[in-house]
């Protein structure tokens, strides 16, 4: 797992993540179609509750807080792998006036591994097509809580460290439960570039210059931002994919997971009331690729259970899987891990 980094005398700590993003984002809404269990069947469990936990658990490792100058015009490197660059005159001070300090405070949450897409509910999934996500992050910048805007027409500058970046890159935004291209365009892959960069991290008057090679792009927009690239796969090669559990486990207690093996590629499965399974209803998993499914439920207040399963993708796949009681720390250093 990445380790924040740490800025010389500038202040970090921990945050949790964004509320709004942690109900797993293919299972939000209102038409949520929720398992009905027997009436012996325990109600107590509550898998949001477990996930809130893990996130907590998981905020010091992918969260970062940073005072940053009202004038922008800085760069800031936020963990191992990424550097985020301000421009001048980021916020419009008429509309968000500078506080006394000189600084607003600019929390960063990235999520560059399997487990931390996993925990923070991002699936890799747009417009029902599979992505392949180098980075999720989520940027904000607060005045105390008051949540502070970018002022029209500024850019940030995103830099992700990447020795092999891929072709065909693009930049994603998070928008009412679903991640959408940022330029609107299905035909174009021109919003990610491969640079070499050279980025001043020191005040004027001390340069600390760090060099990186990857990717590079430029967002508009302060909330969770996506580096992806689609899953180019025909569709009579793709299938819909589903779990099936012992009839205690609902969606109201279990969340169940699609990880794959060799891509970092998350999907969640959504409980299907009607067959009382965990799908992917989108038909967007490619036959013949390896994945791993990952369960882990709330049964009742601190019980817990949990299961893993690899297996390679057939047509019409449907797994079946019986999770075990499982301590909290085991689930967790699991997901830390994956």
């Amino acid at each position: 797992m990445n380790s924040l980094f740490k800025i010389n005398n500038r202040v970090m700590g921990k945050f949790l993540f964004a509320l709004g993003i942690m109900v797993i984002l293919t299972s939000c809404g209102k038409d949520v179609d929720q398992f009905i269990p027997r009436a012996s069947q325990a109600t107590t469990g509550n898998v949001d509750r477990l996930i809130e936990r893990l996130q907590t658990d998981l905020a010091g490792e992918v969260n970062t807080t940073i005072s940053c100058p009202c004038s922008g015009g800085k760069a800031f490197k936020i963990d191992k792998d990424v550097i985020l660059v301000l421009p001048p005159d980021f916020v419009d001070l008429n509309e968000f006036p500078c506080p006394q300090s000189g600084s607003f405070e600019l929390r960063v949450t990235v999520c560059d591994t399997k487990g931390e897409i996993l925990v923070s509910g991002l699936p890799t999934l747009s417009e029902s097509t599979l992505l392949e996500s180098r980075v999720e992050m989520n940027i904000q910048v607060f005045d105390g809580e008051q949540k502070v805007s970018l002022a029209h027409g500024k850019q940030i500058r995103i830099l992700v460290n990447d020795p092999d970046p891929r072709d065909r890159m693009e930049l994603f935004y998070g928008e009412n439960g679903e991640w959408n291209q940022a330029d609107q365009n299905p035909d174009a892959w021109d919003n990610v570039f491969n640079n070499d960069w050279s980025v001043n991290l020191g005040p004027d008057s001390n340069q600390q210059i760090v060099t990186g090679f990857g990717y590079e792009c430029f967002s508009d927009s302060m909330d969770w931002v996506n580096v992806d690239v689609y899953f180019q796969v025909a569709e009579e090669n793709r299938t819909p994919v589903c779990v099936d559990l012992p009839e205690e486990f609902t969606n109201r207690n279990t969340s169940v997971f699609m990880v794959f093996d060799d891509y970092n590629s998350i999907l969640a499965m959504r409980g299907d009331s009607a067959s009382m399974q965990f799908c992917e209803p989108y038909g967007a998993t490619p036959i013949g690729f390896r994945v791993t499914f990952v369960v882990i439920s709330e049964m009742g207040e601190d019980q817990y259970s949990f299961a893993t399963k690899s297996t390679t993708i057939t047509s019409g796949h449907i797994e079946l899987i019986e999770p075990r009681k499982t301590p909290y720390e085991e689930i967790s250093n699991y997901l830390k891990a994956l």
